[in-house]
């Protein structure tokens, strides 16, 4: 039996009231760093509601726009047009075609429409995650584990009793690590990661802040599951992971992620984001059943948010590209 918690703490409202690790001055300077021109902006509106935002300018063979990653960031709906207002006077002012926003808080997608928003063909970011509550003080290591269904809380323990360690990397170098086991997950499922030379950067940027690291499970002085996280102090992210293959019996990723709550916890953070689940409802079939499944047995609460949307700036060019660029960019 799980045993109680606290109930007076709302982890999803918490959660979409913070500002999201793509809207922080560390994934601006990585941004940066990867060559990609950033606008910020900030601001307030009539209602005493403030906004702000950090915007990436994209530019494609079919397209060009200003991407606003799980943002602009408001605490208004004023403020959340006075925010829109000001991403559509920059994507003009920079002859971009449309404004693409993923805004979270107090809103739904049926709100969106009438401040000119349109859904985008596809999601960018996952509107649907799962957050783990890991306030020191109020949730137990024994709650942590026994909120996992039984195999996971099994395979740590039995990680445990057969040697792994794990441990934690803010050195670049240690990058390696984690690219070896991707490419061995690459090869295997065929999927296309980001290149060597994203990470790589990542890792030289956002290391040294400790804004990001490198998770690690080791077994006899060899790395055997990796996992990149994102952190502003209050959230940690599971953004990337990979393992290697030969030691399905221990499960590498189930104790890594259990031993990811703990770290979360022993950091002073209040959520553990594990970034990224498949829609409420969604079939086996879906692409992501099989990771969510993982991710949703560590036990936590659903979080979801509108998704992505589209502002047209350049309505023609935006037309043309909903008919034929979007084709021709899969």
């Amino acid at each position: 039996m799980v045993p109680k918690q606290q109930q007076s703490f709302d982890a999803a409202a918490f959660y979409l009231g913070q500002k999201h690790f793509l809207q922080s001055a560390a994934w601006d300077s990585f941004q940066q760093a990867c060559g990609n021109e950033i606008i910020e902006r900030q601001g307030s509106a009539l209602d005493g509601g403030t906004w702000e935002y950090l915007a990436i300018v994209e530019k494609g063979r079919f397209s060009s726009r200003l991407y606003c990653p799980y943002g602009p960031v408001f605490s208004s709906h004023a403020a959340l047009a006075e925010a829109l207002a000001s991403l559509e006077a920059e994507a003009r002012s920079n002859a971009l075609e449309f404004v693409r926003v993923e805004p979270r808080g107090n809103l739904t997608a049926q709100e969106l429409p009438a401040l000119g928003l349109k859904p985008a063909a596809h999601n960018v970011q996952p509107p649907d995650t799962a957050i783990l509550d890991v306030r020191a003080g109020e949730v137990s290591e024994e709650f942590i584990l026994k909120r996992a269904s039984t195999t996971r809380r099994q395979l740590y323990r039995y990680s445990l009793r057969d040697g792994v360690e794990y441990r934690t990397s803010y050195d670049p170098a240690d990058m390696r690590h984690f690219l070896d086991m991707l490419h061995i997950v690459a090869e295997r499922t065929g999927i296309a990661p980001h290149d060597d030379a994203y990470f790589t950067t990542m890792s030289e940027v956002l290391f040294p802040q400790k804004a990001a690291g490198l998770l690690l499970s080791v077994l006899e002085g060899t790395p055997i599951a990796s996992l990149i996280f994102y952190t502003d102090g209050t959230t940690l992210g599971y953004a990337h992971a990979a393992s290697v293959e030969g030691y399905r019996k221990l499960s590498p990723p189930s104790g890594l992620l259990m031993h990811a709550q703990f770290f979360a916890r022993e950091s002073g953070h209040t959520l553990l984001d594990t970034y990224g689940v498949a829609p409420e409802g969604a079939n086996k079939g879906h692409p992501w059943a099989g990771f969510s499944q993982f991710k949703e047995s560590f036990g936590g609460v659903r979080v979801h948010y509108p998704g992505t949307w589209e502002l047209p700036v350049r309505k023609l060019r935006y037309t043309i590209y909903n008919a034929v660029g979007r084709v021709l960019e899969k």
